[in-house]
Formats: C-alpha cells, sequence, structure tokens
C-alpha cells in the first residue's frame, strides 16, 4: 500500500477511486420511490436529492440476498453493488415489479462510477452527475459518468488502501462479512444504520422487527484491534476462556493505529467493547471502528 497516499487521503486531499465495474441499476417511474421503499431495509422516501443511502435486500425470513447504495438523481434512482451480486440481484429486484409503474434497467455497461475523497464537491461530467455520499467512512462523493470512462479528480488510489479504510472502518463487504445467510442486524453497526424502523413494510420487515423487539443476536459483527502488528488470516477461529466465541472475516494492518486489525463475527456474549479473544495466539480485542470514535486516531 501506498503510506504517503494513505496519509494525504486522511488529512483531506482529493484522490479518486474507480468503482467500476459494478453492477448498475437505473429505476425510474411514478412508482419508483414506493416500489423500492418496499424492497431495501433504508428509508428511501426520506433520501434527499444527490444523495445516497446504504441499504440491504432480503428474502422474506430476513436473510440478505445483497446490499446496495442507493443515489437519488432528477426524480430516478441509481443503484450499484458488488458486481459479484450482478446475475442474482437485478432478477430478484426485477421480480417484484408486477403492477408497479416503474421500469429497472442494467445500465452496468452504459454507465461508469468512480468515488472522489474530500468535503469539496467534484465537477459533475458533461454527460452524469455528483452524488454526496461517505461511502468508505470518509467525506467523499461518488460521480457517475455517461460511458465507460470514469471520471478522475486528483490522484487516484489503489484496491488495497479502499480494502485497508474498509477495515479501519468497520465496513462489512459482500462476500466475506455478507452472505445469503446474514441477517442485517447481525452485521454490525453500519447495516443497523442501513435499517428504518419506522417506514413500514417492505421484504423481510416482519423478521427484522421482530428481532429489534427481542433486543439481541446470537452474533455480531465486531471490530478486532491485535495487541501487535500481526493479524489473523480470515477463516481463523475466535476463542474465549479456550472455547469457541468467533470467526475472523477479514484482516489487515492499520497505519493510524500501527497494529493489526480484523473484522469477525463474535457470539454475543463475546462481541462487548472491550472484550479480549485469541486468534491462534494472536490478542484481539473488540474496539469501535476509527470513524465512530469520540476521537479518532
Amino acid at each position: 500500500m501506498n503510506l504517503e497516499a494513505y496519509r494525504r487521503l486522511i488529512a483531506g486531499e482529493p484522490f479518486t477511486f474507480v468503482l467500476t465495474p459494478r453492477a448498475l441499476w437505473r429505476l425510474n417511474g411514478p412508482d419508483a420511490e414506493r416500489y423500492l421503499n418496499g424492497q431495501v431495509t433504508a428509508d428511501v422516501a426520506a433520501l434527499a436529492e444527490d444523495r445516497a443511502a446504504y441499504a440491504a435486500v432480503c428474502n422474506a425470513k430476513g436473510r440478505m440476498e445483497g446490499d446496495v447504495h442507493i443515489a437519488r438523481h432528477a426524480a430516478e434512482f441509481y443503484l450499484d453493488s458488488d458486481l459479484a451480486q450482478h446475475e442474482s440481484l437485478g432478477p430478484r429486484l426485477d421480480k417484484y415489479l408486477i403492477a408497479d409503474d416503474a421500469l429497472l434497467e442494467d445500465v452496468s455497461d452504459l454507465w461508469s462510477v468512480s468515488h472522489v475523497f474530500g468535503a469539496a464537491t467534484p465537477t459533475a461530467p458533461e454527460i452524469g452527475f455528483v452524488i454526496a455520499h461517505a461511502r468508505f467512512g470518509l467525506p467523499g462523493h461518488d460521480i457517475w459518468t455517461a460511458g465507460p470512462g470514469a471520471a478522475i479528480s486528483g490522484d487516484s488510489i489503489d484496491a488495497d488502501l479502499i480494502e485497508t479504510l474498509r477495515l479501519e472502518h468497520g465496513l462489512p463487504r459482500w462476500g466475506a462479512e455478507l452472505t445469503a445467510n446474514t441477517l442485517p442486524p447481525e452485521a454490525g453497526p453500519h447495516l443497523l444504520d442501513a435499517i428504518s424502523y419506522t417506514k413500514g413494510c417492505y421484504v423481510g420487515q416482519e423478521t427484522i422487527a421482530r428481532i429489534k423487539s427481542i433486543g439481541h443476536v446470537n452474533r455480531t459483527l465486531v471490530f478486532l484491534e491485535s495487541a501487535s502488528d500481526g493479524f489473523p488470516a480470515a477463516g481463523t477461529k475466535l476463542t474465549r476462556d479456550d472455547r469457541e466465541a468467533g470467526t475472523v472475516t477479514s484482516a489487515g494492518f492499520s497505519p493510524r493505529l500501527g497494529r493489526g486489525i480484523a473484522l469477525g463475527y463474535a457470539q454475543r456474549q463475546a462481541s462487548d467493547e472491550g472484550t479480549a479473544l485469541l486468534a491462534e495466539g494472536l490478542h484481539l480485542t473488540v474496539a469501535t471502528p476509527l470513524h465512530r470514535r469520540a476521537r479518532p486516531c
């Protein structure tokens, strides 16, 4: 990883990460908002113009079928998700479009998306638009551009730096922390922020609301700090008092903390902040992701 670029990025300098190829859809029509609000966990009706929200897409039993970033622009909605969800999530969303006056269009080959870090709004492309969205835990904007060429503002950064930011901010990723077996309330604070408990019915809402009324889930995605610069491999078992307490899902090194970090699912009894865990001899502590701390490092 380019540590100089990392330090400049954290300091607020503009850098661009090209998001595409991604699975991309455009949704429009008179019923678009009402329809989409009934399909995802976030409150789409509350989404302001040229803003974006993160949401889960669930089945009737509340299990995740995908996760999406939803942007509202010019009376339309633009959705993007991991490319691995392209063949499954599109048909899942489309099958509920029955009597709705709305059109869901796959635009994966028609648009490009990049993300520009920094508080300043970047210049919109000639054919495209800019969406305010802190998708990586830092201030930033998504730039949607018609055609294959993603917009670049400032220097570009690589995927390994993005992975470090993702881990530092405790952001789950499809295929690592998020799968078809995941219930959104167990996938950590980022997913909890993506759930509206007041907007009304959506697919999977009954199960998710019942979990809230119970008050807990059996496992929780947690952010883990290592006592050293070492970090465990994904798939490593977490233990507490010589008993299995969970599993590491992703891990790496944090330059800001100067130590190893990880994400993993911990049993409810081992998920409180400050809990000490072991991962094949490495000492780990359940902690708060960096951007959620009162005084970020």
